[in-house]
């Protein structure tokens, strides 16, 4: 493999610096791009990550079932990324600051410092610019000495400029003295071949001089952060060549586009960590439980053969027939176990049935999760009981965070130019019973709206604009056969609007910033609640977001509505009309999944949003006529 390659080469080891454990699982995972102190280096797939005895084990039973692992692993903040997190130097191009020569990695002296120039040998070599990256998410380095020789132009006489590669090729990065675009850099051979970048991103590929004339750059099928290689397919063929590969593109080595993490959110209930929780839903009660099913028996005669029972069932012997009996009733109402919870609208519904109920179960003597959420009535008065059904504050609240994979070029959820779904990135080789994971501790208020104030908002005039948007999203997911994992309906949408307005007011009023606020919508039948959550302090809670539930929430309602009235960009945002857009307009699917929506008015942070910006709508909230703010 290329890290052991390179260990073998001199003494210097990747390393992704001081990466927090929540970058390891956002911005920094594996296949991604870190910028160090002395170096670019990729992060490597979880199967060569080592020292997992250091890691902290997590538990979530019903995530564990939508990702079909066992456990889950967070990166001990105790050690350093570089003794746990193994890396490869990528791109393996870099260039001198004092002579511009490009170097590849493996020509080059390499010690504790990183690589330098072999001319210069006090000077690092910097990163190489730009990679090249495919649909698939394929992903190499950018041919230089080829592309210095595959210039399309012509010289003042009119010959053309490019030629074959010279026998002892030498090339230099130069330019961006008379701007910074990257359009003005060139790579230069000491031949005097040379060739501008601009040239380099285009999608239709890299064009490349050879012995037959001008050729198109087929895609390597290289995923380094996996030590892999295969052919790489088409995504969609062409009828006269179905073996044809995907052809890749020129992108700078910082571009956001190269890494797009997909993350699922949970809330951590306590009750999920008791033993007698962990049992009843194991696959181990399962197989007998179907027995005691079918004999007829009920919960109490079960805990009684639990406990008569011996080796399999030894964890909870210590309990009581009464304890596991209540457990167990406790169960049994709940609508669904965790072999039934398979999308994050599943997971949804459950944790919208323990935070509306507000029953905890007892916590286990070592439950070391037994404080993770804390939920606290607010008492509502008359006025407020006109808008909400329920208002609890969370002071304590605990979210875990999962890395299932990620994406390139195109954000999770997106379509690409061939109009169908991304192409996922798996994060490891061999299937493994993990995945990375952090854990994040903060304070939240969960809302429950008033049936009868939501059915006076939702009249015909909001259902009807509504459900254009909720056709526009069905349209986008057949045309990418990629189906949400949230239920987007009017009333979701609707929630989703407000729920945007309000984040933006809590962060004035918090002292925390937008983006590390979140939120998660319940909406369905049985569900009309937002949970606005942050985790950005730490250990703990600094109380700023739960204050606001002391005798300011109508008043956060209120100045969160009025203040929407009014968008830079009105009129044109508010005129927006999701019928018009769907019946007039040339834009596709995915580009219709928004009304009266913009970064002047609702957008949020990706961190803050759980659906990247979309289903949202302005006015069926601060229209005169018929919005929210006429309820207020």
């Amino acid at each position: 493999m290329q890290a052991e390659e390179k260990k073998e080469q001199s003494e210097w080891q990747p390393s992704p610096g001081s990466t927090r454990p929540t970058q390891l699982i956002t911005t920094h995972g594996p296949g991604s791009f870190v910028q160090t102190e002395n170096d670019s280096v990729m992060v490597l797939g979880i199967d060569f990550w080592s020292h997992k005895e250091e890691y902290i084990k997590k538990y979530h039973l019903y995530m564990q079932n939508i990702t079909k692992k066992d456990y889950f692993l967070m990166p001990s903040t105790s050690e350093p990324s570089s003794r746990s997190i193994p890396c490869i130097s990528f791109p393996t191009w870099g260039y001198c600051r004092y002579c511009k020569w490009l170097q590849l990695h493996k020509d080059v002296p390499g010690s504790d410092k990183g690589f330098v120039c072999t001319a210069h040998p006090n000077q690092p070599l910097l990163p190489a610019r730009l990679v090249t990256v495919c649909k698939r998410g394929h992903i190499d380095d950018f041919p230089w000495i080829e592309w210095a020789h595959s210039n399309k132009g012509k010289d003042k006489d009119g010959h053309p400029l490019a030629r074959p590669i010279c026998e002892s090729p030498k090339v230099f990065w130069k330019g961006g003295r008379s701007s910074s675009s990257i359009s003005n850099w060139f790579v230069e051979c000491e031949c005097g071949a040379r060739n501008y970048m601009g040239a380099a991103f285009d999608t239709a590929g890299i064009q490349l001089y050879g012995d037959n004339g001008f050729y198109t750059l087929g895609c390597s099928g290289k995923s380094p952060w996996l030590d892999k290689q295969e052919v790489c397919k088409k995504i969609k063929p062409e009828d006269d060549d179905e073996n044809s590969t995907e052809l890749p593109i020129g992108i700078l080595g910082r571009s956001t586009s190269l890494y797009y993490s997909k993350i699922l959110r949970g809330i951590i209930i306590p009750q999920l960590a008791h033993p007698i929780i962990k049992y009843l839903q194991s696959e181990n009660f399962a197989i007998k439980n179907e027995e005691w099913i079918l004999d007829g028996l009920t919960n109490e005669e079960k805990a009684q053969k639990i406990l008569r029972s011996h080796e399999e069932f030894r964890e909870i012997k210590k309990y009581t027939i009464q304890d596991i009996t209540e457990f167990m009733d406790k169960l049994s109402t709940r609508e669904g176990s965790s072999s039934n919870i398979k999308t994050e609208s599943d997971l949804k519904k459950i944790e919208y049935e323990d935070l509306m109920h507000n029953e905890n179960f007892p916590p286990g003597e070592d439950d070391e999760d037994e404080k993770e959420i804390m939920i606290k009535d607010v008492q509502l008065d008359d006025e407020l009981k006109k808008y909400f059904k329920v208002v609890r504050r969370l002071d304590i609240l605990t979210a875990l965070e999962v890395q299932r994979y990620f994406t390139r070029l195109t954000p999770p959820g997106e379509i690409n130019e061939q109009g169908k779904k991304e192409i996922i990135c798996n994060i490891e080789v061999r299937k493994q019973p993990w995945l990375p994971c952090v854990i994040k501790k903060g304070e939240g208020i969960f809302l429950v709206f008033n049936e009868n104030f939501i059915k006076n908002c939702m009249n015909k005039d909001v259902e009807d604009r509504l459900n254009e948007l909720v056709t526009n999203h069905k349209e986008w997911e057949e045309l990418t056969e990629w189906p949400s994992n949230i239920e987007i309906s009017s009333q979701y949408i609707f929630l989703h609007s407000l729920s945007h307005l309000l984040i933006k007011e809590f962060a004035l009023r918090s002292g925390y910033s937008e983006a590390s606020i979140s939120e998660r919508i319940y909406s369905s039948d049985n569900m009309c609640g937002i949970l606005i959550y942050t985790t950005s302090s730490g250990d703990g809670s600094l109380g700023g977001l739960v204050r606001q539930t002391q005798g300011k929430l109508l008043e956060v309602l209120e100045d969160s509505l009025r203040k929407a009235k009014v968008c830079s960009r009105d009129p044109i945002c508010l005129l927006t009309d999701p019928k018009k857009m769907r019946l007039e307009s040339k834009l596709p699917p995915h580009l219709r999944q928004n009304a009266s929506a913009c970064y002047g008015c609702m957008l949020l942070p990706e961190t803050s949003c759980e659906f990247f910006n979309k289903m949202l709508d302005r006015k069926v909230l601060v229209d005169p006529n018929y919005g929210l703010i006429k309820m207020i």
